[in-house]
């Protein structure tokens, strides 16, 4: 699983999708830091991540709609899908490269809370909770537009899938707040990807979240595998 990693990882770097999702990130998070640090004078991120969070249904499905629609194009499926991988580790294989991407553009960033460290009074929690929080909402998206690229035939279905998908999950908690169905709402409410993100955002940190985003990360991934087993057998 490591050199499928260490794969996916260069095949980012080799071609445009890796260098056009670090530009569009670097660029909201650097315009909201000018905007919410070094003009307002805060001394959090919660500016940052609360753009970010909402306009992460946007720059993921970049990062995720070659995942499987590339193998299909080139060939190679088949033969991945028969190495000596299991199909749950192709897909955590993958799915991992994507994260470390991510994590890559998160590590740029830090740049800004040592600025605000060092010229700044800065809310520690508030920045720990804000980076704990989206790195938890992004492995969840990342994990749905993994779903989706293992659905799709090619790379612009994958986009589109995966930005459709996102959308109305992140829409969904909008709709549970008009909505005045009882349990209809708090179904839309559960399925709402960035309705417990808010909390992290305002310096909150409670196991609640927590598992609930790593149970959305778990069965988006679940689904993954199943899918990709279903097309082993067609």
């Amino acid at each position: 699983m490591r050199y499928l990693i260490k794969r996916e990882i260069s095949n980012y770097f080799s071609t445009p999708f890796g260098f056009v999702f670090l530009g569009i990130f670097l660029l909201l998070s650097g315009l909201s830091f000018v905007t919410y640090n070094l003009v307002g004078g805060n001394g959090d991120l919660a500016g940052m991540f609360s753009l970010l969070g909402s306009m992460s249904f946007m720059v993921f499905p970049i990062l995720t709609m070659r995942l499987f629609s590339e193998e299909r194009r080139s060939g190679t499926e088949q033969l991945l899908l028969t190495s000596r991988l299991t199909i749950p580790q192709i897909v955590l294989g993958k799915f991992l490269a994507a994260v470390l991407v991510l994590l890559a553009a998160l590590a740029v960033t830090l740049v800004y809370v040592m600025i605000i460290g060092v010229y700044g009074y800065p809310n520690w929690g508030g920045i720990f909770a804000s980076y704990l929080g989206y790195l938890l909402l992004s492995t969840a998206m990342i994990a749905i537009c993994t779903l989706t690229s293992s659905l799709a035939e090619n790379q612009v279905t994958a986009a589109v899938l995966s930005f459709g998908a996102l959308f109305v999950l992140v829409m969904m908690s909008s709709f549970s707040r008009n909505l005045q169905i009882p349990v209809v709402a708090d179904i839309l409410s559960a399925l709402a990807v960035t309705t417990r993100y808010d909390e992290f955002t305002r310096g909150i940190f409670r196991p609640g979240p927590v598992a609930y985003y790593l149970a959305y990360t778990g069965a988006a991934l679940f689904l993954t595998v199943k899918n990709m087993q279903l097309r082993t057998l067609r």
